[in-house]
């Protein structure tokens, strides 16, 4: 069968918005549901994103795949897909780590408060993705691999921390955790650290880029930030791992007292 995607028409077009607008919750209708994911793993994902870019329903299509990578597939969705039905293909996610690329200052931006929260859930949610996708490693080791992909994500998070440092127990602010700036920095470090697990030559990328000294600053309370001190002391415990070089690195701030005995402990450094 001829699927929308292939018409250039408006016609084709609308059709595809609107089957990925029947999926929003909480209301979704299952038949829509399985007509995008069919989409998805048909390898359609890049061409119903760009129908969907600047709408709604971009959202809802980046929740779909979120779902998609979460779930384990039916019996019924792998008697209607067959084999396409046992991963999302992994150009999906080389494509949205592509675009995390191209759209860095909007991120950094974001980030610092240069620009609106208006729009970031998009943004978020496509860090979100790439930050567990990162952590599939059986089936997607390719986005785990690319190493321009992390030190995209590192000198990301270093701009960000150069242009609004990080503040121990800052105001609360009535933006949501989840949503808008607060959430980029978490995500970012999310990539960095799965994409460091036993991956030396990362792990030397990350040093050779001033990322340590970034995610140790982060080892701290954030009202904003839940669970940001966690994931730097894991994101850090991985990038000292089997690393003699990264091990120095911290023990040498901890020497001058800009790392605390506490902390150093935490990640593994005595």
């Amino acid at each position: 069968a001829v699927v929308p995607t292939q018409s250039t028409g408006d016609e084709g077009k609308a059709i595809v918005r609107s089957g990925v607008g029947l999926c929003e919750q909480p209301n979704c209708l299952e038949w829509a549901q399985l007509f995008v994911e069919g989409l998805i793993c048909a390898e359609r994902f890049i061409q119903v994103y760009e129908i969907c870019e600047g709408t709604p329903q971009l959202l809802t299509l980046l929740e779909i795949l979120e779902e998609k990578i979460r779930t384990s597939p039916s019996p019924m969705k792998k008697e209607l897909f067959g084999e396409i039905e046992s991963a999302v293909p992994v150009t999906t996610f080389l494509f949205l780590a592509k675009t995390m690329a191209q759209n860095r200052q909007h991120i950094i931006d974001m980030a610092t408060g240069k620009e609106g929260v208006e729009g970031s859930a998009v943004t978020v949610r496509i860090l979100h993705l790439l930050a567990n996708v990162t952590g599939l490693f059986e089936q997607y080791d390719r986005i785990a691999a690319n190493t321009p992909f992390l030190e995209c994500a590192v000198k990301i998070l270093n701009e960000i921390n150069y242009v609004e440092p990080i503040k121990f127990d800052r105001e609360k602010y009535e933006a949501g955790p989840e949503g808008g700036k607060f959430a980029i920095r978490k995500e970012l470090i999310r990539i960095i650290s799965n994409m460091c697990c036993k991956r030396r030559n990362h792990q030397d990328k990350v040093r050779h880029l001033g990322g340590i000294q970034t995610i140790l600053s982060h080892c701290i309370l954030d009202g904003n930030n839940p669970y940001i001190m966690e994931w730097s002391i894991f994101a850090l415990r991985m990038l000292l791992e089997g690393n003699e070089e990264n091990q120095e690195i911290v023990k040498g701030l901890k020497a001058l007292g800009k790392v605390s005995e506490l902390d150093a402990r935490k990640i593994g450094v005595v």
